[in-house]
């Protein structure tokens, strides 16, 4: 059997057209919402220590522009290899309690276990804070042996981003 120059011809042009439509095209971008329309870098991040029995205020942010939190981390720590321990960690505004932890160390006789896990927890749609609303960070100690001064530790990370209400 013979191949014409019409069948050649066709197979030469649905090769193409198929290779057109399977290449790659210029890739868009669209926004993920309000998190862009600040029109600057719209993302935050805060640390810090608290006490057994401390408070931190959050910033507030920008002006305008609501708070939403993606991402809390939480450690607890001390410096004594027998403390044992845990508390509670709250973040909060004036309207109440956003979200609570608790995290702690332990500790016994045959041997030193961190339960000091490193507590990461992201919020997949977000703890939104209004515009000018503050926030803290707290933690109350719930129960404490043998750590160094007034108490354990808790290492915190919070972080998120600024949107438009």
């Amino acid at each position: 059997m013979q191949t014409s120059r019409f069948q050649l011809g066709l197979i030469a042009t649905l090769a193409v057209g198929l290779g057109f439509s399977l290449s790659s095209s210029d890739a868009v971008g669209y926004p993920a919402g309000a998190a862009v329309s600040t029109g600057s870098n719209p993302v935050f991040s805060v640390g810090g220590q608290l006490s057994s029995t401390e408070s931190h205020s959050l910033p507030v942010g920008k002006e305008g522009y609501a708070m939403v939190i993606t991402d809390v981390m939480l450690a607890a720590s001390d410096g004594s290899s027998s403390c044992r321990g845990n508390s509670r960690v709250m973040v909060a505004s004036s309207l109440g309690t956003l979200a609570s932890f608790a995290v702690g160390v332990t500790y016994d006789s045959r041997s030193y276990s961190n339960w000091y896990p490193l507590l990461s927890n992201s919020f997949e749609s977000g703890l939104r804070v209004d515009p000018g609303e503050p926030v803290t960070i707290s933690a109350v100690q719930r129960y404490e042996g043998g750590c160094d001064g007034p108490g354990m530790e808790i290492e915190y990370t919070v972080s998120g981003y600024y949107a438009r209400p």
